[in-house]
């Protein structure tokens, strides 16, 4: 370790330095003239007479010799609020289901890690959609992003290209079963690592500014994503203007993922907001009406409202309860595991990989 010390004092000096650019240039952006505003205060109202949803699911996976394994499941939490209260809580399908097993054969590496993400969404989406029709809430919230990363996508030849296929099919059906029942939708993105914002940032801003060290503010926006500006640049209880998800403003239907999804495709904004005083903002994902800014304006008010009051840490705590009810332990594939191998004998097929059965 010892020889890694001025390595160490290198990279924390080069950290401190960064943050200490990104800290004056959230500053230089706050206070810059736009011609729009950047942030805004967001006013929390106090829930009453509604039901606010939320959606979250958990997995656990074991890659064998000759199969893949995969545990998940998917919990709906629907809170029903009185006088700002919560007075009932209700579960889909239930407060701890029980989890679906999923036997995968002849994957390559990188179908599999499609395969294992798409199972865990196409359940999280069909319990979203069911809760919405369940529980008929007046704002639904995700876990994670409106629609799924472009990440996911597998290629057109991928033995789970179908699998792909059906799920965006369910997020169709999210969307519409929420717009005709008049529910909010919106995706909470709690560790984003996107440059959306930056991006606008050094389109919209820097342009505009005459100073000697735009120059230098630009770089430090090209090495920045947007949650450690953001963090300097919002205090709690405020938001970003919103904007587009896609990355081509005004061409969400060339987009190759965002076209997927029709006549929705040009509805989806985000917004970051920072709920708490020391965390990191969080990015809201949303389909907005015909004013996105009105609208931006009523999932921040709601979502502020009910996420949690620690200084640092700031998440809605509906999608709190969700996490808590579907997340899965190793110990729990571990035990499928052994009664899979119970039954079957030591075969090929169900040997672990070297890396996991290591006798040293």
């Amino acid at each position: 370790m010892e020889q890694l010390l001025p390595k160490i004092r290198e990279v924390s000096e080069r950290i401190s330095s960064a943050e200490a650019k990104r800290k004056k240039l959230a500053a230089f952006i706050k206070s810059s003239d736009a011609g729009f505003p950047i942030s805004s205060l967001v006013e929390k109202a106090a829930p009453d007479a509604i039901k606010i949803a939320g959606v979250d699911g958990g997995i656990v996976k074991r890659s064998l010799h000759g199969f893949d394994f995969i545990l998940a499941r998917a919990v709906g939490v629907c809170f029903s609020y009185r006088n700002g209260r919560i007075a009932n809580v209700e579960y889909h399908p239930d407060r701890i289901p029980a989890p679906e097993l999923f036997v995968l054969e002849a994957l390559s590496e990188l179908d599999w890690v499609h395969s294992a993400s798409i199972i865990r969404q196409k359940l999280e989406i069909k319990n979203a959609i069911e809760t919405a029709e369940k529980f008929r809430p007046g704002l639904l919230l995700l876990d994670g992003s409106l629609i799924p990363h472009y990440s996911d996508r597998p290629p057109k030849n991928s033995k789970v290209r179908e699998s792909y296929g059906e799920l965006i099919s369910l997020y169709n059906r999210l969307f519409d079963v929420c717009s005709k029942n008049g529910t909010m939708l919106a995706g909470v993105v709690e560790d984003s690592r996107g440059t959306r914002f930056c991006e606008l940032a050094g389109e919209r801003i820097l342009p505009k500014s005459d100073s000697e060290s735009a120059s230098d503010m630009r770089k430090t926006l090209e090495r920045s994503r947007d949650t450690p500006l953001l963090y300097w640049m919002l205090n709690e209880g405020e938001r970003t203007f919103a904007f587009p998800y896609s990355d081509v403003e005004g061409e969400s239907r060339e987009h190759p993922l965002i076209r997927e999804f029709g006549k929705f495709a040009d509805r989806m904004f985000s917004f970051y907001l920072k709920t708490a005083q020391f965390d990191r903002p969080i990015r809201i994902d949303f389909l907005c009406g015909e004013d996105c800014e009105k609208d931006a304006d009523r999932f921040a008010g709601a979502i502020l409202s009910i996420s949690s009051h620690h200084s640092g840490y700031g998440l809605p705590s509906v999608l709190i309860e969700a996490d808590q009810a579907a997340k899965l332990a190793e110990d729990d594939i571990d035990g499928v595991y052994e009664q899979i191998l119970a039954s079957t004998g030591p075969l090929p097929g169900v040997s672990k990989l070297r890396r996991d059965s290591r006798p040293f």
